[in-house]
């Protein structure tokens, strides 16, 4: 399958956890502390590229994953 180009892929993954929540609610179902890790990932990753395509900024620079550590602090660090 090919790649997929920046803004389709960012679409592609906020459309993604858009469905999954949307199904978690509907159908009251608990999403665990790793589903929401990945949803958070996704979303991330997602705005980041828009944050990027729209700003014409520098490249993302990507933060190393710390296992079980997706909340940020108010200062932008991974907690």
């Amino acid at each position: 399958m090919p790649e997929l180009a920046p803004i389709p892929f960012a679409r592609l993954n906020l459309e993604q956890v858009r469905e999954r929540l949307l199904a978690a609610a509907a159908f009251g179902e608990d999403l665990s502390p790793d589903q929401l890790e990945v949803l958070a990932g996704k979303l991330s990753t997602g705005l980041s590229i828009y944050i990027e395509a729209t700003q014409n900024s520098a490249p993302r620079t990507r933060h190393p994953a710390v296992p079980g550590r997706a909340c940020l602090d108010y200062r932008g660090r991974l907690r």
